[in-house]
């Protein structure tokens, strides 16, 4: 192995002889202390990891070269959470690893520019020389052997990285709220296979197979916790129904900075972001798929693509090899691995006992780990433990599922478990009993992912002796927190012992149901000032409410009235944000509460039309107005004419009328209301400024705006003087009336109230809150139309660079703002300007919305009127003619915009001089 020359390349020999002594020691000690092979192996995989983050890290080389004298000691804390992970017998040798990689980076560093590169891949092409003596000194350890062909890999990763200056690692994702990897995780049979599938061999699909409580979940949270280190994206997904795999799979497409439109369904923007995934730069990610019960459930949800690993884990006993994916049963402890488990939790060394417990148990982990946990704190010993557990019983063994195959004494060992620490609770802090009790009747019947912690806090005013209570319980291993301590979780082989044997008495299950319903009850959406965290408390909610329609044992809570008015809200309060996609996912929820509740009770009646408004929302205009003149006929009939729920489905029907254009239909209901709520409730009331609203609204979209002014003259003054200058409904009705002032030609009266609105807004809700950026843009569209255009750019530009920011570049309120920006331009003669913004929303608009799509359309037929200004008219033309073909076909030839892309061809025929063509166009009626 030489380098030029024929001599021997320093650093060669320098890799050579400092890998091969510690390969060498490391046998020796082997031999001497009979540190096993697979220690040694896993450190050399920590050492691995780490190299492969050092790779690309501008900051390590930057180290090594500013500081090489300090720089063993930086690598060795950057590699202290790592030295964790192995036996404690391979620590010497991870130690001296540490040091070899940290010399040779030194020496790397500084000389990299003038490093004859083919030199070093010559070295490295060789490495099998580099490491020969490894096989003989592990006597056959194959993955050893790989593992540290690997490192001397990684070192040439690190002298490329350094001769190519490779920029920092991506921004890291990490989505969803995973269970924590319990401390003193005990290493599983076949976990150095996972390890090995997942992280040298890149397995793409990993499935772990197991009984309820077997460690599957903890496995799988160990692979993501290493993951977590390093790899740029690392998802969790509760994956318990096809219903929640979606949301969650849609909120990671957002996360990742997926486009979602309100008006396209969440499988399109999760296959838009699988797409991504797929056809993304080769990296290291994970996905997880955790307690899949279904594999259907997983069709055209698998994420794929180069360096996509997945891991599903389910009790499902399928022939997986043969649907692609390789398996791994996660079977019970080894009889060693419970015994030693027991004797050190308890600090009891009695070996017989612990077996005694093992075999009692079938060693299932989750419930070895809690007998260990029950004896500790309750100050048995194992002896006394097993005569417990061998005389309590239970009224009947707890049901099994598929997959499941433990014997009956684990349900007792659970039962144990939180009946000890009720009584432990009891006899310390009496007045906690009832708090720990409302917190496991709710953690049994919730979502079995987990509950956000802080709705549980709640639960009491007394939110300390909440939080001492929770510590206490998972101090006992009877609930646990996830990784990013947001979410408390119940082990579901825990919650349904406990539903089975506490909550077996009905009494005692019906107030579980109530401190359930409780808890969501308090959440307020309205009392957060925080737009952001409004939409992430109802994303809580609709988790929740999405996994209890898919619980069976949860479904009992849609026969309280109270849950299914919270449904309600949830669906209501998720479209108010912008969300109709994520309320749409509830439409299963809102079934259930017709089965459960009654289809006539006036909850479900709302339900029903929040659910309509949702797809209201969304653009599904034909499901929303079925759903609402079926609302409206029910309301009608179990409530009566004038009842305020029938007032409120008759105004929602008119609106989706109004949404579909179909305005004969919208004003009659909106005219009907405003007299019945005008004789029923007075001129005054808040519900009838509405309907009054609503009604001016239809004429202005009918282009009656003499009779929409008055209307809104009056809502805005009632406003003012009933709710406040600042109210809400005040903003909204000063905004209505400016645009109707605007459309009318009345700029003087317009743009005051704009202004106005728009100072307001930004004072109120803060300068970047969505009410915020149309208030800007109304002010600036009403500049523009008063020929202030200076003003009116300085707003449009302001405008897109906020919505591109907090939306992104892509969004259709971002495409809007940079088409009305590119109209300002337009007018300001900045036409070259206007051209790029036009042609860029258009491309847009395209590819996000559709070719056909009306916003398409209209940027389509902007761009030609720009093009047609800048004097290239038969590119305009081209554009003209394809608007006019598509309007026609999807708006109808009489269509305003129709009317207008004709006349506007015309005019362009005119301008190049094709007459006859331009007559023609005038000429179609």
């Amino acid at each position: 192995m030489h380098g030029r020359g024929g001599q021997e390349n320093p650093l060669e020999a320098s890799i050579k002889s400092r890998l091969q002594k510690q390969v060498d020691a490391a046998g020796e000690r082997y031999e001497r202390t009979g540190v096993a092979p697979f220690a040694l192996a896993g450190a050399v995989t920590e050492m691995e990891v780490t190299l492969r983050n050092l790779s690309g890290d501008d900051a390590a080389v930057l180290e090594a070269v500013r500081f090489p004298d300090k720089f063993e000691t930086y690598l060795r804390r950057r590699t202290a959470s790592r030295r964790q992970n192995i036996e404690a017998a391979a620590e010497p040798f991870f130690d001296d690893l540490t040091r070899i990689v940290a010399d040779e980076f030194i020496r790397l560093v500084p000389g990299s520019r003038g490093f004859d590169i083919a030199a070093l891949k010559q070295l490295l092409a060789r490495q099998e020389q580099l490491l020969a003596g490894q096989e003989q000194i592990l006597d056959g350890q194959a993955e050893t052997n790989e593992r540290l062909t690997a490192v001397a890999t990684d070192i040439q990763e690190i002298h490329s990285a350094v001769t190519r200056n490779q920029s920092a690692p991506p921004t890291r994702i990490r989505f969803g709220s995973r269970p924590r990897v319990s401390a003193g995780f005990v290493k599983r049979e076949g976990q150095d296979e996972l390890f090995d599938a997942i992280f040298t061999r890149a397995e793409p699909r990993t499935v772990l197979t197991g009984m309820r409580g077997s460690g599957k979940t903890q496995l799988a949270a160990a692979v993501a916790a290493r993951c977590e280190e390093e790899w740029p994206l690392v998802a969790w997904i509760n994956a318990g129904s096809r219903k929640e795999l979606i949301a969650d799979l849609y909120e990671l497409a957002l996360r990742i900075g997926i486009d979602a439109p309100k008006d396209i369904p969440p499988e399109t923007i999760i296959r838009r972001f699988l797409d991504q995934l797929h056809s993304a730069d080769a990296a290291d990610r994970l996905v997880v798929f955790d307690n899949v019960e279904n594999l259907d459930d997983l069709k055209g949800l698998t994420p794929k693509g180069s360096g996509v690993r997945v891991i599903i884990t389910t009790t499902r006993r399928l022939d997986w090899d043969s649907l692609g994916w390789s398996p791994m049963a996660v079977g019970v402890f080894d009889r060693e691995q419970s015994i030693a488990l027991l004797c050190q939790r308890t600090g009891d060394a009695h070996r017989d006992a612990a077996d005694q417990i093992a075999e009692a148990l079938g060693d299932l982990p989750v419930a070895v780990t809690q007998a260990a946990a029950t004896a500790k704190w309750g100050h048995y010993s194992l002896s006394e433990y097993f005569i417990r557990l061998s005389t309590h019983s239970l009224e009947s063994s707890i049901s099994r599922l598929e997959g499941d195959d433990y014997p009956d004494a684990v349900g007792v060992a659970l039962f144990m478990a939180y009946e000890q620490a009720l009584d432990q609770i009891n006899s310390k802090y009496p007045w906690q009993e009832r708090i720990a009790i409302s917190l496991l009747d709710a953690l049994s019947l919730l979502a079995a992912p987990g509950v956000p912690t802080h709705w549980l806090l709640a639960l009491e005013d007394d939110s300390d002796a909440v939080r001492d209570t929770l510590s206490f319980l998972k101090r006992s291993s009877i609930i646990q927190e996830s990784t990013d301590g947001k979410k408390t979780i119940v082990h579901r082989l825990q919650g349904q012992v406990y539903r089975e044997t506490y909550l077996s008495e009905q009494g005692k299950f019906n107030k579980a149901c109530i401190y359930a319903t409780t808890i969501l009850y308090k959440i307020n959406i309205g009392q957060l000032a925080n737009f952001e965290q409004q939409r992430q408390e109802t994303r809580n909610l609709v988790e929740q409410i999405g996994a209890i329609t898919s619980q069976d044992h949860s479904r009992p809570l849609f026969s309280d009235p109270d849950f299914v008015a919270i449904l309600a809200t949830t669906l209501r309060d998720a479209t108010d944000l912008g969300m109709p996609q994520l309320a749409l996912t509830l439409t299963e929820s809102v079934t259930q509460a017709g089965k459960a509740l009654d289809p006539d009770h006036p909850h479900t009646l709302i339900s029903r039309n929040n659910l309509a408004g949702a797809y209201q929302d969304a653009g599904r205009l034909d499901e929303a107005i079925s759903l609402h003149e079926q609302t409206l006929e029910d309301s009608t009939r179990i409530l009566g004419p004038d009842h305020p729920d029938t007032l409120i489905s008759r105004n929602n029907l008119a609106g989706a009328y109004q949404d579909a254009g179909r305005l004969d239909e919208a004003i009659p209901l909106h005219e009907q209301n405003l007299e019945d709520r005008t004789r029923i409730l007075g001129p005054h009331h808040p519900a009838t400024l509405i309907s009054r609203h609503n009604l001016a609204g239809a004429y202005y979209d009918a282009g009656r705006l003499d009779e929409a002014i008055p209307l809104h003259e009056q809502n805005l003054e009632d406003h003012t003087r009933i709710l406040g200058p600042h109210h809400p409904a005040t903003l909204i009705s000063r905004h209505k009336l400016a645009g109707a002032y605007q459309d009318a030609g009345r700029l003087d009266e317009a743009i005051p109230l704009h202004e106005q609105n728009l100072e307001d807004r930004t004072r109120i809700l803060g300068p970047h809150h969505p009410h915020t950026l149309i208030s800007r843009h109304n002010l600036a569209g009403a500049y523009q139309d008063a020929g202030r255009l200076d003003e009116a750019i300085t707003l449009f530009e302001q405008n897109l660079e906020d919505r591109t920011r907090i939306l992104g570049p892509h969004h259709p309120d971002t495409l809007i703002s940079r088409h009305n920006l590119a109209g300002a331009y337009q007018d300001a003669g900045r036409i070259d300007e206007a051209i790029a913004l036009y042609e860029q929303t258009l491309e847009d608009s395209t590819r996000i919305l559709g070719p056909h799509h009306p916003a398409t359309l209209i940027s389509r037929h902007n761009l030609a009127g720009a093009y047609q200004a800048a004097g290239r008219i038969d590119e305009a033309i081209a554009l003209y003619e394809q608007t006019l073909e598509d309007s026609t076909r999807i708006l109808g030839p009489h269509h305003p915009n129709t009317l207008t892309s004709r006349n506007n061809l015309a005019n362009a025929y005119l301008a190049a001089g094709r007459s006859e063509e331009a007559k023609k166009l005038f000429g179609t009626p």
